[in-house]
């Protein structure tokens, strides 16, 4: 199954539909929390519905959509060129490699005029933006795009993101009069209840006869819900 037309992201999908939102943004509270995959799958849920997509690659510091640098600026120039069409109604802008293109997107009005031109041609465009704590200084500021943005998620890890990120992050919305359209927790590194409830009966379950913790961790290790794997 496309893991873009879950309900998880079709429910994404309506409330963005709703708020009538257009240029959305995503960023990670940690690194690694998935915030790019994210991205890149609702704007693939968005495209499902025939609206043309564009999804940009600002993730300067980390892997971002995985496509190499392209030289395009904020004008246009290049950009037919370094676009990736990945579908018929969804393309890929790289991370720009040109210099004076990263300045110009850190310029408000430059960045707001640039919003305006895709909007011609798109009718979502998602901008990757990468980490909020990454201190990279070729970063562009988050909360500048956030700022463009009619929507910002915010995403983050369980059991990876600790709670000093979180933390920072929010101090960073909250100071900076960012809306926060949500949050969308990564639950890959979690634990599912089954690994917890076997964890706790090898641990504090020793009274229990041998072949009876067999049965249950069998049981446990067998079930799709309670190993989170329920759809």
């Amino acid at each position: 199954m496309k893991p873009w037309l879950s309900v998880e992201y079709d429910q994404l999908f309506h409330q963005i539909h709703q708020l009538e939102a257009r240029v959305i943004t995503f960023a990670g509270a940690s690194s690694g929390c998935g915030t790019s995959t994210h991205c890149n799958w609702l704007a693939r849920r968005c495209a499902e519905e025939q609206n043309k997509v564009l999804l940009i690659d600002l993730d300067l510091g980390g892997s971002g959509q995985g496509f190499p640098a392209k030289s395009w600026m904020c004008d246009g120039n290049g950009e037919s060129e370094a676009l990736i069409h990945i579908t018929d109604q969804l393309d890929v802008l790289p991370r720009p490699s040109h210099e004076r293109t990263i300045l110009d997107l850190r310029q408000r009005q430059l960045l707001l005029k640039t919003l305006e031109r895709w909007k011609q041609d798109y009718h979502y465009i998602f901008c990757d933006a990468g980490t909020m704590s990454n201190t990279n200084w070729r970063n562009l500021p988050i909360t500048a795009i956030s700022h463009a943005s009619d929507a910002t998620i915010l995403c983050l890890a369980a059991a990876k993101t600790t709670e000093s990120e979180l933390l920072t992050c929010m101090k960073k919305i909250e100071q900076s009069g960012i809306s926060l359209f949500g949050t969308l927790i990564n639950d890959q590194n979690n634990p599912s209840l089954a690994n917890e409830i076997i964890r706790v009966l090898n641990g504090k379950a020793r009274w229990l006869p041998n072949k009876l913790k067999h049965k249950l961790i069998d049981y446990l290790d067998t079930s799709p819900l309670l190993q989170g794997k329920y759809q």
